[in-house]
């Protein structure tokens, strides 16, 4: 089993950071109704009463999930994007900057539109996201401060879609990584996170990067060892039954939960 730094350094010299975009989550593709489509109206349900709400957003992944703060970017002043590689913030930022050749989300915005009754309303919904976010930044989930040496206000709200099981190999390891994001989360601020139950592994082009396997069971606990409230859980078996090639995920995850009181931090050995 690889360690955190050999995972790690897998992730820095070999993953492609746009290619779950191009090549699964794209317009019409395979695993875009899985993951992205139909958990788009619980994720809107979340933030359109506007209960949730603040100064602070962060969202962290591996790959540039940012469309998941589509949603959310009505609710929050200013937008904080984490990537885990130099390449994964060099994308972001490239959207960002509105620069040709960066990764398209415009399918999710123009859906998430739909959903709320207005899709024209999509290139206002993604300029409104852009006039947002103030920094894309490297995270590193085994230091205290994942954002080090970047020293931020903690958030009212935290998003990690598929962030903290890619980077472990280990239960122990993903709640010592969940402590140590907590402490970008205000107290009583909330969690979104999304991830994949019962996988072992994911391609990115030709590499086979292995996966923490995990189940609800065990994220339930991890949360609440980590002194969160769920609000919110939700479970959706996977509905693609091919291309057990490239994932062998079961289902994802949706889960909003508070952080009800402060989380001591801990370093990954």
């Amino acid at each position: 089993m690889a360690s955190f730094s050999e995972l790690k350094e897998l992730h820095d010299r070999h993953f492609d950071a746009t290619e779950p975009i191009t090549e699964h989550l794209a317009k019409d593709s395979a695993f875009l109704d899985d993951a992205i489509t139909r958990m788009l109206p619980s994720f809107n349900t979340i933030f359109a009463s506007g209960c949730l709400k603040g100064e602070l957003l962060i969202n962290l992944s591996y790959a540039p999930y940012f469309h998941w703060t589509f949603p959310a970017c009505d609710n929050f002043s200013d937008i904080v994007l984490g990537g885990s590689t130099d390449q994964c913030v060099a994308e972001i930022e490239k959207w960002w900057r509105n620069e040709p050749g960066a990764v398209d989300w415009s399918h999710v915005a123009k859906a998430l539109c739909e959903l709320q009754g207005n899709r024209d309303a999509w290139p206002e919904k993604q300029t409104m996201l852009r006039r947002k976010i103030k920094h894309a930044i490297k995270y590193d989930v085994s230091k205290c401060n994942p954002l080090s040496p970047t020293i931020q206000p903690q958030a009212d709200c935290l998003i990690l879609p598929h962030c903290l099981e890619v980077h472990m190999t280990d239960e122990e390891g993903f709640c010592s990584a969940l402590r140590n994001v907590s402490t970008l989360l205000k107290n009583g601020g909330c969690l979104i996170l999304i991830a994949c139950l019962d996988t072992t592994f994911y391609m990115n082009g030709s590499f086979k990067f292995p996966h923490l396997c995990m189940d609800e069971r065990f994220v339930r606990k991890a949360l609440d060892d980590a002194d969160y409230v769920i609000k919110e859980l939700q479970v959706f078996p996977r509905k693609v039954h091919k291309l057990f090639n490239v994932s062998d995920y079961s289902s994802l995850i949706l889960v909003h939960a508070c952080k009800e009181i402060p989380v001591k931090c801990t370093y990954e050995s």
